[in-house]
């Protein structure tokens, strides 16, 4: 069974793959070992590669996974956008019980994907996603996680810091109106 994370509505996902609205599961607080299932989620192997630019679908504001946010990633069981690790970490989004149990038992270390156990969940993948023209996933394929390759959410925070320019922002006030007898 296709298991999927993060997949709201606010992505334009509807029916089965949809999680529901993002705003609707905001929580305050977050599990005690978030950072750590937020590395987790950020060393996932890639499954697709999606050249765009998106920002926080709650604030409009860039966010450390801006580039590429809809790629896909997995762990060889679970299914999750690339920038689901921001939303996350930023609205402590609630996690399925059997994910968290999954990656705990993982003790927070994403296993290598290997090409006979990820085929099947690929194919319903392909299927729910209604993809056409996809080569079948190799089973002789063996992926090692590969290291972070987005900053953490701390350093994407000091880094857009560094680069903003100090002092207002925007354009010079205008000079006033001369007044040219029309009584204004």
């Amino acid at each position: 069974m296709l298991k999927l994370l993060g997949f709201f509505d606010d992505f334009g996902y509807s029916g089965e793959l949809a999680a529901g609205p993002l705003g609707a599961q905001v929580q305050a607080s977050s599990e005690p070992d978030e950072a750590e299932v937020v590395e987790y989620l950020d060393v996932g192997h890639r499954l697709t590669y999606v050249m765009e630019a998106g920002v926080d679908v709650l604030t409009g504001e860039v966010h450390r996974h801006t580039s590429g946010c809809s790629s896909l990633v997995t762990d060889g069981m679970w299914v999750w956008r690339a920038d689901f690790a921001h939303y996350l970490e930023a609205y402590h989004v609630p996690l399925p019980a059997a994910f968290l149990a999954r990656v705990r038992g993982l003790r927070h270390e994403m296993p290598d994907l290997l090409g006979a156990d990820f085929a099947p969940v690929f194919d319903e993948l392909v299927l729910g996603f209604g993809w056409t023209h996809v080569d079948a996933w190799d089973p002789e394929s063996f992926l090692r996680p590969q290291p972070r390759a987005v900053p953490t959410r701390a350093e994407f925070v000091a880094r857009v810091r560094q680069q903003r320019p100090a002092g207002p922002w925007g354009k010079a006030p205008r000079k006033p109106r001369r007044d040219k007898g029309r009584g204004f």
